[in-house]
C-alpha cells in the first residue's frame, strides 16, 4: 500500500474518532509514513521506545502468532522486521 494511503486511512480513523491524545501503535512502519503523516497532519508530540532484548522480542512475537492468525507472524519474518 502507498505510504499517502496509509497516512490517509489512519487520519481518516482519527477524524472519525475525536480526541486530543492518541497512541497510535505500530505507526509508523517505515519513515516515508512518518514523513508524509507530520508533512499533512501534525507533528508526533512523543514517541515510546521499548529497548527490549531481541530474543525476547521474537519469543513474545511468536507467542502472539499462536492466536493472531497472521500469515506473516512466523520466525523468519520476525527476525526480518527486528
Amino acid at each position: 500500500m502507498p505510504f499517502e494511503l496509509t497516512v490517509q486511512v489512519l487520519i481518516n480513523a482519527l477524524i472519525e474518532t475525536p480526541s486530543s491524545n492518541y497512541l497510535i501503535d505500530g505507526f509508523p512502519r517505515a519513515l516515508d509514513q512518518a514523513l508524509h503523516f507530520e508533512t499533512v497532519c501534525c507533528e508526533a508530540q512523543s514517541v515510546l521506545y521499548f529497548n527490549v532484548p531481541e530474543d525476547i522480542c521474537i519469543e513474545r512475537c511468536l507467542e502472539r502468532a499462536k492466536t493472531s492468525g497472521r500469515t506473516d507472524d512466523n520466525q523468519a519474518t520476525i527476525q526480518r522486521r527486528y
